[in-house]
């Protein structure tokens, strides 16, 4: 399995229409795929949008062809209702064949609090979450005939999904530590992280441990990493980052459901973090071989899909610049 290039659409700096727009660019400059995330908050407070995924969804599957399109990630347990959500990705399936994966993940308290009633739970009974919800998904997809479903967290009777999906979708499972890495090889067949090299490293041989314990073929999985990448001034776009307040917080503010207060944690963060440091967590470059050098490094490590995106700076001159000068160098 060759290395793949795919483009992350974040789906909150933009207006919806101008994010059709940016992931069709990426597709006609040669990205093999187009994620977008699925939120119903901002990370951070300045992100002007969220966009909801599904009409998103239906509308770019419409206008670009032939590209894999999917969700980095969706969260299909709280504020999706299993069922509901089998029969909108089923329909998408419906009108575009083989073209939609599913990435899902145990979800935050940002987006899904909201809608739960109680406490946001730990982490261990949000991957059971998950787990049943999967169950409950691929059980519709494949159902020919009413069935019912009576599980720990979620029960139905009588359902069937009467406009089915027309082939197999992929579920991918976002990981970050070894155990979920695990999960993601039973019950999903697939891994997506944000992680660099050593840390993936370490994840995947507990990936191919529950690919191994569900009798999944190691050559049918996808190991995908998201990558930040940003090309052009750096003293630019360092001081773009600053005054935007666009960091993402370290793993304390997982519970956290208010933007606002993520957005505080961003911004301390930031004012004791360098200029260097910034560069590095962004992968700000100028010399595009400083990107070739990154992903080679993450193909070594096991990685199957690239997933870029860029925050901040001129998305259209990033995307140009890995596709004429990084993508030709993994072909």
């Amino acid at each position: 399995m060759g290395l793949e290039f795919h483009y992350y659409v974040p789906g909150c700096f933009q207006d919806p229409r101008s994010d059709v727009e940016l992931g069709k660019y990426a597709a006609e400059r040669g990205f093999e795929g187009i994620w977008i995330g699925d939120h119903f908050l901002p990370w951070l407070d300045n992100r002007p949008y969220t966009h909801q995924i599904l009409p998103w969804l239906g509308a770019f599957m419409n206008e670009v062809p032939d590209v894999t399109v999917g969700t980095f990630v969706t969260c299909p347990t709280v504020r999706y209702e299993p069922p509901v959500l089998a029969q909108a990705l089923a329909t998408l399936d419906n009108m575009y064949p083989g073209r939609f994966e599913l990435g899902v993940g145990t979800g935050e308290a940002l987006n899904e609090a909201q809608f739960l009633d109680g406490e946001w739970p730990e982490w261990d009974a949000l991957a059971e979450m998950l787990v049943e919800s999967l169950d409950v998904v691929d059980t519709l997809w494949e159902a020919d005939e009413y069935v019912d479903y009576d599980g720990d967290h979620y029960s139905y009777d009588a359902m069937q999904l009467y406009t089915q999906p027309r082939s197999e979708l992929p579920t991918h499972w976002a990981a970050w530590g070894p155990q979920s890495a695990e999960m993601a090889g039973e019950h999903a067949g697939n891994l997506m992280t944000a992680s660099p090299p050593e840390h993936i490293e370490r994840l995947v041989p507990r990936f191919e441990a529950g690919l191994d314990a569900a009798g999944r073929d190691p050559e049918d999985a996808h190991v995908a990493t998201q990558l930040n990448a940003h090309v052009g001034d750096p003293d630019e776009l360092v001081a773009e980052i600053r005054e935007r307040g666009e960091h993402t917080p370290h793993d304390t503010e997982l519970d956290n459901p208010d933007p606002r207060d993520v957005q505080a944690a961003a911004d301390a963060e930031l004012a004791e973090m360098s200029d260097a440091e910034i560069r590095e967590e962004n992968n700000i470059v100028s010399d595009p071989d400083e990107l070739v050098d990154q992903i080679a490094a993450l193909e070594d490590a096991g990685v199957t899909r690239v997933i870029l995106v860029s925050k901040v700076g001129d998305y259209r001159e990033t995307i140009d610049v890995v596709a004429d000068e990084v993508m030709p160098a993994f072909e």
